[in-house]
């Protein structure tokens, strides 16, 4: 380690009788170390850097080989340094720059299951300040979790981990089945789809609509039906499936001819190394080259857009064929829209030629069952029971008072004495 610190040098010395050459230097008081033989007539040896030039003069003196092989310790380096200042500097600022830019975010990926919105949740994580650009011990993630949750109802637990420059968020959404009321075997009855009302089943519930009303998808049709005596509901409905193809079979071909624009983006920024592209028809082709260093991401992103010309091919397609195809397409659609248990009215279709389109048009009517279960919870239940309740009473109510026949015999003697206490107190007052 002393060695080190003052710096040797690693000598070869080769010649016959190197032994009797390393004692000459022992006796001029020259220290040496680590010596090693090579070969027959070579040796090896450490010296101290302070007794170079005493081994210089010995060597002018003799007929040995001398070669200084390798210089080690402090003041070597140190030399090195001073030699190529400017480079050590500038790697000196480098490192200063990408320590502390290590310190920014610069990339946040999201991980949400399906039901949450991607887009709402990126929007709030900016608002609470988790996006590029932004210094990470600046982030208080117990905060960022707490508003997170507080605004979206559906997430359970958000988990935010920072490794090296970026930023992943874990989204665990709720369990609907925890979340959701207890359910009854109370219902209404909904519309599935668009239609006009055929026929109304009500096994149980209140009817709200009646033959020949147009009703639209997601319409309650009735109103407090029971599960075990599942109403029907018939109506009209109506199917369009189309298709269209262009006859002239147009193909984008490339030319030679293209030109690249570089995007430089640094976090949440972008610059634009824009150039005068006047082509009319082209293609576009995006290719971004970032620098990644095991968990650390360089904020720095380049964008090459390469705009490759193109020119416009017409090749026409046999008509009678292309409407073969478009046919089968708009029926395997219909297959897939109209459901087994409709039945069929009318069914139209036409072609429509336009310029160098060809549409096929069907139109398929239909009559099928409409009625679509919306489970009622407890308490929804429960307030239509109620309702119910109320209004029977108010219809008993309005009976017994409507009939004089019906009404009790206390009710008509309250009367008379009503009558005979307003009589005494007009005479009281008339006297």
């Amino acid at each position: 380690m002393i060695s080190f610190i003052r710096g040797y040098y690693t000598v070869t010395v080769e010649g016959i009788g190197t032994e009797s050459f390393l004692n000459y230097l022992i006796r001029n008081k020259i220290y040496v170390y680590n010596v090693n033989r090579i070969d027959k007539n070579k040796i090896q040896f450490n010296i101290d850097r302070g007794n170079l030039k005493e081994l210089k003069r010995i060597y002018r003196s003799n007929k040995f080989d001398i070669k200084v092989k390798k210089q080690t310790g402090i003041p070597f380096i140190a030399r090195r340094i001073y030699t190529y200042r400017g480079m050590v500097i500038c790697a000196m600022a480098s490192l200063v720059i990408l320590m502390s830019t290590s310190q920014f975010v610069t990339d946040v990926y999201i991980t949400a299951p399906e039901g949450i919105d991607k887009s709402a949740l990126k929007k709030e994580l900016y608002i609470q300040g988790v996006k590029p650009g932004v210094y990470k011990k600046s982030i208080d993630r117990k905060i960022v979790r707490e508003n997170i949750m507080s605004k979206f109802k559906q997430i359970a637990y958000v988990s935010i981990n920072v490794k090296g420059t970026n930023i992943f968020v874990n989204i665990t959404k709720k369990d609907e089945s925890k979340n959701a009321e207890e359910n009854s075997n109370y219902c209404n009855i909904i519309a599935t789809k668009d239609g006009i009302i055929e026929k109304v089943v009500p096994r149980s519930g209140e009817a709200i609509v009646n033959e020949g009303d147009i009703v639209k998808k997601g319409d309650v049709l009735i109103n407090g039906a029971n599960t075990s005596a599942l109403p029907e509901v018939w109506a009209t409905t109506f199917y369009e499936a189309k298709k269209s193809s262009n006859y002239m079979d147009i193909k984008n071909q490339r030319t030679d001819n293209k030109k690249k624009v570089y995007t430089i983006s640094f976090y949440d920024k972008k610059y634009k190394i824009l150039r005068n592209i006047k082509y009319k028809n082209y293609e576009i082709e995006n290719k971004t080259y970032q620098l990644r260093l095991g968990d650390y991401t360089f904020p720095i992103k380049i964008t090459v857009s390469t705009f490759y010309e193109t020119k416009k091919t017409e090749n026409k397609i046999d008509v009678e064929k292309l409407k073969k195809e478009l046919s089968a397409q708009v029926l395997k659609d219909l297959e897939y829209k109209i459901p087994v248990s409709a039945r069929y009215i009318d069914v139209k279709d036409k072609y429509n030629v336009n310029k160098s389109m060809i549409e096929y048009v069907v139109t398929v009517t239909t009559s099928e069952d409409i009625a679509q279960l919306d489970i009622l919870s407890k308490s929804e239940a429960e307030a239509i029971i109620k309702s119910n309740l109320e209004k029977k009473k108010q219809e008993e109510g309005e009976q017994k008072t409507s009939n004089p026949k019906n009404r009790p015999i206390n009710d008509i003697r309250n009367e008379f004495k009503e009558e005979d206490i307003k009589t005494n107190t007009d005479e009281k007052e008339n006297q």
